[in-house]
């Protein structure tokens, strides 16, 4: 019972562990942002071009100064409440919001610095299906009420069906599937088409604000994420075009995944303050990453568990005392033995000798004998295996046991090498036991 416990308790403490590395490992944001509509690739892509860049990280707040240009992914049809999760299969797929975003962290990013919106264009049954279906695109009737949230009254995209627009932008060949453009009679006043494809606007500028900041709306996300970049020479251009706006500006390039505002102004010596310690920094140990080290450290504590407490075991008590009684006898023995010697008694010594030692075979073939006819049963074990054998041996030991203490030291010496030679047949031939 006790053994089936700690199993338990072992299992328990495993699976405890394998669950939180699938939950806490596999977390949503960056599995998203590692999705064939997410963003991780295009930072990837435009240090290796040579453009500085660098991904968003929710325990990294770099200063605006450091920055040129914000690339903000929009996966939200709905800035202004949270969306409901899903109940089904069939919601799950034609789900339109993949990441939340409110209107207030929305409103200070593009404040704080010029801003690249990506729009939205795929529910969520693309990313997890990989199938680039018309059935999953995020349909146009749903797009008003982002634009006006964003500012931008009486815009309307149009699509190309489900084929590649294939089309050079510049030096450069750019090809979308079910390409997503602005229609270019849409455009509020404030806004300019930068990039045009087959008489669609594919990015433009609207509002330039004071101290350089503006905003750049993307059409078609494909254009800049994970898959788009893989598609004709989007790569290309995405590399030269960001290279341009570095040159132009200075600063890194900040691809703007999260949906908090982590950007940080720059404080003076004198306007920095003391930090406050609360509850929160204790909380930062359980978050991701360290989330997986304590999984991960539960898997590793059920499994020494199991290996300490079910598969050896604490050391079992000898209900019997049989241990404790055997190390007695041992040792009482070795005293008897002694004195024998200090008395000249070695035929007595001989015959206990004999005896413990039959005692011992018997024990290790057997196991323990309360009764103590250990002896018996293992000559009558070895006559079965070899009759002949089992009897020299038999007649050998117990002469020396019965008759050793009376025996002279010659046909003593004579019984104990025939005995000793016996010993060695049966233990070559049949093992200690």
């Amino acid at each position: 019972m006790r053994d089936k416990a700690g199993l338990l308790i072992a299992g328990v403490l495993v699976l405890a562990g394998l669950g939180g590395l699938l939950l806490l490992g596999g977390n949503s944001d960056r599995r998203l942002d590692r999705s064939l509509i997410g963003f991780s690739g295009l930072a990837v892509w435009l240090g290796e071009s040579g453009v500085a860049a660098r991904q968003a990280h929710p325990r990294l707040s770099p200063h605006l100064r450091d920055l040129s240009l914000r690339v903000l992914p929009l996966y939200d049809m709905d800035l202004a409440q949270a969306a409901e999760p899903p109940e089904t299969k069939r919601e799950w797929y034609r789900q339109t919001v993949q990441r939340d975003m409110d209107q207030e962290s929305f409103d200070l990013k593009l404040k704080d610095l010029k801003t690249l919106v990506a729009l939205p264009k795929w529910r969520t049954g693309f990313p997890e299906s990989g199938t680039a279906s018309a059935a999953a695109l995020i349909g146009l009737e749903d797009y008003p009420r982002l634009f006006q949230q964003i500012g931008l009254h009486g815009l309307q995209l149009q699509r190309r069906g489900p084929a590649f627009l294939q089309e050079k932008a510049g030096e450069h060949a750019i090809a979308l599937f079910h390409a997503q453009l602005f229609s270019p009679e849409s455009l509020p006043g404030s806004c300019r088409p930068l990039v045009t494809l087959a008489g669609g606007v594919l990015l433009m500028a609207c509002g330039e604000k004071k101290k350089g900041r503006g905003l750049l709306v993307l059409s078609d996300p494909d254009l800049l994420n994970n898959h788009g970049l893989a598609v004709a020479d989007n790569a290309g251009f995405a590399a030269q075009w960001f290279k341009d706006q570095a040159g132009a500006n200075g600063g890194d390039v900040y691809i703007d995944t999260s949906s908090d505002v982590l950007t940080a102004y720059e404080e003076d010596q004198s306007e920095r303050r003391d930090y406050e310690r609360s509850g929160d920094d204790l909380s930062r140990l359980f978050s991701y990453p360290f989330s997986v080290l304590w999984a991960m450290l539960l898997v590793v504590t059920g499994m020494l568990f199991w290996r300490g407490a079910v598969r050896f075991g604490p050391l079992a008590p000898d209900p019997s005392g049989t241990a404790a009684r055997a190390h007695t006898k041992t040792a009482a023995i070795a005293a008897q033995a002694r004195l024998l010697r200090l008395s000249g008694n070695d035929g007595q010594m001989v015959a206990d000798f004999v005896q413990q030692q039959l005692q011992e075979l018997a024990l290790r073939t057997f196991g323990p004998d309360p009764g103590g006819h250990g002896p018996g049963r293992y000559f009558a074990h070895l006559s079965r295996r070899d009759g002949d054998l089992g009897r020299r041996f038999e007649q050998a030991a117990r002469a020396l046991i019965s008759r050793g203490a009376a025996m002279p030291p010659a046909e003593l010496h004579q019984h104990l090498g025939t005995y000793k030679s016996l010993l060695e047949k049966v233990q070559s031939s049949h093992g200690s036991h």
